[in-house]
């Protein structure tokens, strides 16, 4: 057999490992997702069910992918940890995060079993004050009991709030922590842009609805 031909099947053989490595990798990393969804499952209060809003952007740590579930269209998972943006518009005209970021912590402690508030902080974040709840909270069943841990971001621009929840099992949380203040302090939001008209044109000016993203 000449050189020549070694080489080739040999360069064949290396070509085929790597692509059922660059396969079982893909499919590892698929179940991990996968697995990390269960995980998360059962730990969620729905405090603003919804699709992840738009004009919101955040630096996602790279450690947490892509999934989704039942109730959101899009999160992050990594292992048992999770990071939920909801948003919503507001329903009072005018109310300030302080408000709206208690009317958050009654729905935790009705919903939630042996809920504690461990630190409330008013914070800037994109250019706007965000108020950033850190508690502990259990979800019981008849036969197991969770304990969750949890940072949640509150912001409101442009009669809009966003919400970020980042949270864990209790006994991990302290491996995420600075990854979930990291996220939320990266938290951008977009400006709504202003409705405008060509100039000379002031009928269209006076009839054209404004311009808004939601």
């Amino acid at each position: 057999m000449s050189q020549k031909l070694l080489v080739t099947l040999f360069a064949a053989v290396v070509l085929v490992m790597l692509i059922l490595g660059i396969m079982t990798l893909t499919h590892n990393r698929a179940d991990k997702t996968e697995e990390s969804s269960l995980i998360v499952s059962g730990t969620e209060i729905l405090i603003v069910p919804s699709a992840m809003p738009e004009r919101i952007s955040m630096d996602v740590d790279p450690s947490f992918t892509e999934t989704k579930s039942e109730s959101y269209d899009k999160y992050y998972v990594c292992n048992d940890a999770s990071v939920i943006v909801t948003g919503e518009t507001l329903n009072i005209y005018g109310q300030n995060v302080r408000d709206y970021g208690d009317s958050v912590l009654q729905q935790y402690s009705a919903s939630a079993d042996g809920f504690t508030l461990l630190s409330d902080e008013t914070v800037p974040v994109a250019k706007t004050d965000c108020r950033v709840l850190e508690f502990t909270y259990s979800i019981r069943s008849e036969d197991a009991e969770q304990k969750m841990q949890c940072t949640t971001a509150i912001l409101i621009k442009d009669e809009r709030v966003y919400i970020v929840t980042c949270k864990s099992h209790m006994e991990n949380y302290a491996l995420y922590r600075q990854t979930f203040r990291r996220m939320i302090e990266s938290i951008q939001i977009a400006d709504e842009p202003a409705a405008t008209a060509s100039a000379g044109t002031e009928t269209a000016a006076e009839t054209a609805p404004p311009v808004l993203m939601q």
